[in-house]
């Protein structure tokens, strides 16, 4: 066999050996491309029970992997109104079924944030409602020597509340019983700051002028943290 011969043979195996590599490398490639996205792998899933939150209340937050299956060890953070930027207050990690427990303590927009090591952080919001809206109201008991006793009833949609806290001019004075109710001496003629809260309810706070004349002139608000220094 002649060199020239020779030479050709070895340009035709070395182009179907690459042609070969090639077709091998492309096949390499399609099977990676189309195995498993390590970020989909990765993924952590939140889920809270029961779905309506309620203030004071305890939830469970669940935390599963992509598969479905309870994640262990994640921490978990909470937030109200939150953008992200900071993770929020640490609440603790998920034991061997992926379970928090929790109590909101306010209403509002919240964030649930979830990291744990091998996977992407995780969030999603929830709205946390309140039980109800405290509703006042009270009634003469006795009066005598400048003094008036009224009983305070508190309700919400038309039921007494129990356990209710009311403050007299930052006072802490007791709380409702089973009926709602409370019974407090004021004097005539001075003006009283009342606040009635408990936890998972709107609270009210109430300006009383009790006029030594008899009549009394009383304006309720809706509790909030601008409108007293005595909400805590």
């Amino acid at each position: 066999m002649s060199k020239r011969k020779i030479f050709y043979l070895l340009v035709v195996t070395v182009a179907i050996a690459s042609v070969c590599v090639s077709i091998l490398a492309h096949q390499q490639l399609r099977v990676n491309i189309t195995g498993p996205s390590p970020s989909e792998s990765s993924k952590l899933k939140i889920d809270v029970t029961p779905e309506d939150v309620i203030v004071g209340e305890k939830v469970k937050i669940v935390v599963r992997n992509s598969e479905g299956k309870p994640v262990e060890g994640a921490r978990v953070y909470v937030a109200r109104n939150h953008n992200l930027s900071a993770k929020g207050t640490y609440i603790g990690e998920t034991n061997s079924d992926g379970v928090v427990t929790y109590a909101f303590k306010e209403e509002g927009q919240h964030i649930i944030y979830v990291e744990k090591d091998g996977f992407l952080p995780q969030w999603i919001d929830l709205y946390v409602k309140l039980k109800g809206k405290l509703c006042f109201g009270w009634k003469l008991k006795e009066s005598g020597n400048g003094e008036l006793t009224y009983i305070m009833c508190i309700t919400s949609n038309g039921y007494p509340v129990e356990k209710v806290e009311i403050y007299v001019n930052s006072t802490f004075i007791g709380y409702t019983d089973n009926n709602g109710e409370l019974s407090y001496t004021f004097k005539r003629g001075k003006v009283y700051e009342i606040i009635i809260k408990k936890e998972g309810y709107r609270g009210l706070f109430i300006i009383s002028d009790l006029n030594p004349e008899g009549g009394t002139g009383t304006i309720i608000r809706p509790l909030n943290f601008t409108n007293t220094p005595y909400n805590r």
